[in-house]
């Protein structure tokens, strides 16, 4: 008698918890519809890049450099928004210290004390992004590096990094685990709005 009692309870308590369960289900909000993935938001962003021994490039949204001589790249992106068109871009790079060489074309005037290079050039903005990057050599200094960015003749943004020296080289170096004391500090300038006449 036990048993059977046992069983009528359990198969009573199943019940009760699936008439629960449905009773939810139809109390619960429906789930949104997955039609449209989600829309990433585009963002300015200071970006570096390490090629590792394998030759794979791993990328981190950081502005924390490794000096990795030949292995690291950093650069910024910046979200202007609007048609692919050609820009005129003027790029002003500021380092604490001296460069030992500076790779320049053309295009870049480098101060005489290797810590200013100003690039003036016309750049492609394709789907609403601008961007550029530059790769670390062996002489380059540590420190902070700002980029100044200039475009169509408007003041747009300023991208600060830390250079920060790797004395074994290290390829699995991760930037994110640097201390870097003006991590993320980047802005970015609204366009100027013309003045409305009154």
């Amino acid at each position: 008698m036990r048993a059977l009692t046992r069983r009528l309870l359990a198969g009573l308590t199943v019940l009760a918890l699936t008439g629960l369960s449905a009773a939810v289900a139809q109390t619960a909000p429906a789930p949104a519809p997955a039609d449209k993935p989600a829309v990433k938001p585009v963002r300015s962003i200071p970006y570096v890049s390490i090629t590792g021994d394998d030759g794979r490039q791993r990328h981190y949204e950081t502005n924390a450099i490794p000096l990795l001589f030949n292995r690291a790249c950093f650069g910024w992106r910046m979200y202007l928004g609007g048609p692919n068109r050609v820009v005129s871009l003027k790029e002003v790079l500021t380092t604490s210290q001296p460069a030992e060489q500076v790779i320049a074309g053309p295009e870049t005037e480098v101060s005489a004390d290797k810590t200013r290079a100003t690039t003036r050039m016309f750049e492609t903005v394709q789907d609403g992004v601008l961007q550029r990057s530059w790769c670390i050599i062996p002489g380059d200094p540590p420190g902070t590096y700002t980029y100044d960015i200039t475009i169509d003749g408007e003041p747009r943004g300023e991208f600060v990094f830390c250079a920060i020296e790797v004395p074994d080289q290290n390829t699995n170096t991760d930037p994110r685990d640097l201390s870097c004391p003006n991590k993320f500090n980047s802005v970015q300038r609204a366009p100027k709005r013309p003045a409305s006449a009154s």
